[in-house]
């Protein structure tokens, strides 16, 4: 019917993903790419920007700070065998090493005999024996595979880091000028560490930059309400907060409700496990469970192996397109009205209550700050929602707004280039599969009356398509 699904992918952005060979086969299918500080900075990244704005200049580059991630700077896997001694030290960089593992922990001879390490995708534990200068010596207690780049935990440890250390700064005023669109901060805790980060990019003039902080730990769990109101939406780690989520009575979906009466994206990550020599992402059970729910994007945070991305985008794009046209209906119920934006939310409402009413096939609006076409996509429409933007920072929000399509348009946009190009762009999106007879919905969402910027009447207006 159309050349989009309803929710949004985000990939990683790797060595393989980003040759142009392969991002040819997956760029129609990922809305969002994400690239990690986590590994270390790579000078290739500003090459793999350039790559995927010369295939396709409408995709969002987001960029995930490192906040107190602590990881394994090996570039090759490490097979560990039950009870084997194995040496851990200390490097900021890659290391192409086989013989010993290597993590960005500068504190490994603070620990103490007995400490208890965890890596997060491939399920090995290790247990300290003893220390010296900045390595340590463990046995392994579970084993298996060291993968690259793996996440690690120190069971029980307080870290004390800095959420936004001198490092990630530096790194962070180099992706500026390579042209990143949004950020997902890592291991966010409080509101504190969110207005830290904003203040940064204010001072290097980045301070519109869209925010989605990783909801990861148990303390940002507990401060849900204060993260989500002030960045522009969530990541959410569900694998890493399954004994928080318990402790506090929480479960997914009122976690991504949280989001959606907000009018602001939920993103769901996936994380996969190194079992058999093999990726296990995700399943279509798990996705089926949060298409209904309405996630708006699914990112994944797995890190993945040479051979692995497109066999991995493609199969998650396959599945979202066939779990998608089954989505139970939303129920139709009013949602929060918050007095300072009741016109406003008023007219979002009864724009889906007539795609419900009437056969509607798309609809096409204009929005300043992307609320209103967070809003609209929130009650899970099922036809397109065309959202055009004059503001680029908004324009790259929209492609992770759920069966939402952004198009930045000029400052002197106005009404009638709504309409006309909206169309061609409904044409486009059906691929010529739309009858004059259609019907289209036109929706303008503001509190004034009138917008003087582009000359739009507030309300909704119902067309069919042979008279837009």
């Amino acid at each position: 019917m159309n050349n989009f699904h309803f929710s949004k992918i985000i990939a990683g952005v790797g060595p393989t993903l980003a040759k142009e060979t392969v991002l040819s086969k997956v760029i129609n299918m990922v809305d969002v790419f994400r690239i990690s500080l986590s590994g270390g900075f790579d000078d290739n990244n500003k090459k793999y920007i350039d790559t995927i704005m010369k295939l396709d200049n409408s995709k969002t580059i987001m960029m995930e700070t490192r906040g107190s991630d602590i990881r394994v700077k090996n570039v090759m896997d490490i097979k560990l065998k039950a009870r084997q001694n194995m040496e851990i030290d200390y490097s900021e960089y890659a290391q192409e090493h086989d013989k010993k593992i290597f993590v960005d922990a500068s504190f490994l001879h603070e620990l103490k005999v007995g400490q208890i390490i965890k890596f997060q995708q491939s399920g090995v534990v290790i247990k300290i024996k003893s220390s010296k200068d900045t390595s340590i010596m463990c046995e392994v207690i579970e084993w298996g595979w060291i993968i690259q780049y793996d996440r690690v935990f120190f069971h029980n440890y307080d870290l004390n880091l800095p959420f936004l250390g001198e490092r990630d700064k530096h790194d962070i005023l180099r992706w500026l000028e390579y042209g990143i669109h949004m950020m997902a901060p890592s291991l966010v805790k409080t509101r504190d560490d969110i207005v830290e980060l904003k203040q940064f990019l204010s001072t290097k003039n980045a301070g519109n930059m869209k925010i989605l902080a990783k909801i990861e730990t148990a303390e940002a769990l507990e401060n849900i309400d204060d993260l989500l109101d002030i960045s522009d939406g969530l990541i959410f780690v569900f694998e890493k907060i399954e004994k928080a989520m318990r402790a506090l009575k929480l479960n997914e979906e009122i976690l991504i409700n949280k989001c959606k009466v907000l009018g602001k994206p939920a993103v769901v990550t996936f994380v996969g496990k190194f079992e058999k020599n093999k990726y296990q992402l995700i399943n279509e059970t798990q996705l089926k469970k949060f298409s209904n729910m309405a996630a708006d994007a699914y990112m994944l945070d797995v890190l993945l192996k040479e051979e692995d991305p497109l066999t991995m985008i493609t199969q998650l794009s396959d599945t979202l397109d066939k779990l998608e046209l089954k989505i139970h209906p939303q129920e139709l119920s009013r949602f929060y009205v918050n007095n300072e934006f009741m016109v406003r939310d008023y007219i979002i409402y009864n724009a889906h209550r007539t795609t419900q009413e009437v056969d509607v096939r798309a609809m096409v609006l204009y929005t300043e700050n992307g609320y209103s076409a967070g809003r609209l996509s929130s009650l899970k429409p099922r036809v397109p929602i065309i959202a055009f933007t004059k503001s680029d920072e908004n324009y790259r929000y929209l492609n992770i707004l759920r069966w939402v399509r952004g198009y930045k348009i000029s400052q002197s946009f106005s009404y009638e280039n709504l309409k006309r190009i909206g169309k061609e762009m409904i044409r486009i999106i059906f691929k010529g599969n739309i009858s004059l007879d259609d019907k289209i919905i036109i929706v303008q969402a503001n509190e004034a009356i009138t917008d003087e910027k582009t000359g739009m009447i507030n309300g909704l207006e119902l067309y069919k398509f042979k008279n837009i």
